[in-house]
């Protein structure tokens, strides 16, 4: 409407495929996490060439424009000195994975485990940040990883919560377990951005190999929303496969 109007319009994607298929006039598509358009906390020097490069797309009279800007974000502080850190902590002993061709049910145990062990981490970065992303599903994160791990073995598991969908229920579980193993690693110096905390989280951890098998027991699921889940939510697309030919537009 405002394009018909004579406004140009622009915009930040963080996820292509979404931006792909609904084919807007002018996207900027950035490699930062969800919640982050524009890379990093109190940067702003970084954010303002995100901006201006999104601005920049207004120019293009006509479209459909899709641009990757590649710069990789710095280094995220987030109010964790990594500096004092070094030597005062040790480093996270997580279990080992489980073999991939072991039962869901072990899957399932070795993914409590994990979170448990995973708690301190959690409660540092805590204190240090002052505040949490993890809590819209409305669960402790024991109960969370308790009904994702449920899931994953029988997917007629009632959910933990009776107000909700189920597929809501489990989509908003996995997400704050994402956003508990995220703040739980950044407490570890060396963490600082988002997209090697993101391939720690689904190479390293048993929740990663929990979401790879969700993804596929999604996508085969006979119900529309969970095979939505499966194609578009559990694992990022440049975790799937490596992105194509890129255009870079330089910051």
């Amino acid at each position: 409407m405002f394009e018909e109007a004579g406004l140009a319009t622009t915009q930040i994607s963080l996820i292509r495929i979404h931006t792909e298929k609904t084919n807007p006039p002018r996207a900027l598509w950035v490699p930062y996490e969800l919640g982050r358009p524009l890379g990093v906390p109190n940067d702003k020097a970084f954010q303002d060439r995100v901006l201006m490069a999104a601005f920049a797309l207004l120019e293009r009279a006509a479209g459909p424009v899709l641009i990757d800007y590649l710069e990789e974000a710095p280094e995220d502080s987030s109010g964790l000195d990594e500096s004092a850190m070094e030597g005062m902590v040790c480093p996270i002993n997580l279990p080992r994975l489980p073999d991939p061709d072991a039962p869901t049910s072990e899957l399932g145990q070795s993914l409590l485990k994990e979170v448990e062990d995973l708690a301190p981490w959690y409660d540092l970065a805590i204190r240090v940040r002052g505040r949490t992303t993890v809590g819209p599903s409305g669960l402790e994160i024991t109960v969370a990883a308790k009904f994702l791990a449920a899931f994953l073995e029988d997917q007629d598991t009632s959910p933990p919560r009776e107000d909700l969908p189920k597929g809501r229920v489990l989509k908003l579980a996995y997400e704050d377990l994402k956003a508990y193993y995220s703040e739980a690693i950044t407490a570890q110096p060396g963490y600082g951005t988002s997209l090697k905390v993101e391939n720690w989280l689904f190479n390293e951890t048993t929740f990663g190999r929990a979401l790879w098998t969700l993804r596929d027991v999604c996508r085969a699921s006979d119900e529309e929303y969970f095979r939505y889940l499966g194609r578009n939510s559990i694992v990022p697309n440049r975790q799937i496969e490596p992105e194509g030919d890129t255009q870079e537009l330089a910051g």
